[in-house]
């Protein structure tokens, strides 16, 4: 059987490698094909065990740390990747509650937490596991966030490529002819020398008169391809108010900016890697993943407004 917090440990001590080669490992050991592995990968990614570089094919294991949870609740989470198992943190006084099944049918790592009364029993844990401690690493994280900028001009796709168009109105990629001299602006989905899905955003700049409508008389503006990443593209193309980020307190009453609550987000806008690793640090646990939306629970008011604000969506709170 497949022990996610065995495969954390042997990357950890991997320390860096293929990409390649690191989905046929995990396909080993899993007795699964590429695709459950990779979206394992992905979510593991966001609970910031290892950052990937789906390009470039490369991947490195992120040092283990404990955090604060944003809050005054006196916890603390393991991040990164660990290089020793479960039982060594148990040991030490780490609580340990294994997560619930996947959609990968591949289980993630068990999160691991840290209750204390005294800033001292947290050094003292953080010693005893050789681990540094640094402050809230959610709310760090969340003020770093910035707001989407246009990536490196890119070659368009090739016009005997697959090609679609991603529709902001349905949340969903249709396919399209690239056939015409003025392709609509947009975020296009095709495949370049293998199978892989590559993205790039086409953008017209310039003021119009009315949506979809050039100012009359004026010259055309040159439109420029640029390489994007999905979801961060998926975000800059969707109207604000469309498919809007909403927030839930945990307690009535009127909430304040360090409430905690529930953020859902639809599984149509995704939450873009830095982003969901700002909430996702909120508990270490992953989102609660159903049909059509994602939850993140454990997320201060302030986090899920200034992701809202970063990705230009409407957060609506109740």
């Amino acid at each position: 059987m497949f022990d996610p917090d065995l495969f954390i440990s042997w990357m950890a001590e991997q320390g860096t490698g293929s990409l390649a080669t690191l989905i046929r490992d995990a396909s080993w050991a899993s007795g699964l094909e590429r695709k459950p592995v990779t979206q394992w990968l992905g979510r593991i990614e966001a609970l910031g065990a290892v950052s990937i570089n789906w390009r470039t094919g490369r991947w490195s294991a992120n040092a283990c740390e404990i955090t604060d949870l944003p809050g005054n609740t006196q916890t603390a989470v393991l991040t990164g990747a660990r290089p020793v198992g479960p039982d060594f943190y148990r040991a030490r006084g780490a609580v340990a509650v294994p997560q619930g099944p996947e959609e990968s049918a591949i289980p993630l790592p068990t999160p691991l937490w840290l209750q204390y009364e005294e800033r001292s029993r947290l050094h003292e844990f953080a010693a005893s596991a050789g681990v540094p401690a640094v402050p809230c690493a959610a709310g760090a994280a969340a003020r770093s966030l910035g707001a989407f900028v246009l990536g490196d001009l890119a070659a368009p796709p090739a016009r005997d490529s697959t090609v679609e168009r991603f529709d902001p109105a349905v949340g969903r990629f249709s396919p399209v002819s690239l056939g015409s001299s003025w392709p609509v602006p947009g975020l296009y989905r095709f495949t370049r020398f293998s199978r892989q899905h590559r993205y790039a955003l086409l953008h017209r700049p310039g003021r119009q008169e009315a949506p979809g409508r050039l100012q009359a008389h004026a010259p055309l503006p040159e439109q420029t391809w640029h390489s994007v990443d999905r979801r961060a593209g998926i975000h800059y193309v969707v109207p604000p108010a469309a498919f809007p980020l909403r927030w839930k307190a945990d307690r009535a009453g009127e909430p304040g900016p360090s409430s905690l609550g529930r953020m859902t987000v639809d599984r149509r806008t995704p939450l873009p890697l830095a982003q969901e690793r700002a909430a996702v640090l909120c508990t270490g646990l992953a989102s609660l993943r159903t049909a059509g939306t994602e939850h993140y629970d454990g997320v201060p008011l302030f986090i899920a407004d200034r992701i809202a604000r970063t990705l230009r969506r409407r957060l609506e709170t109740a």
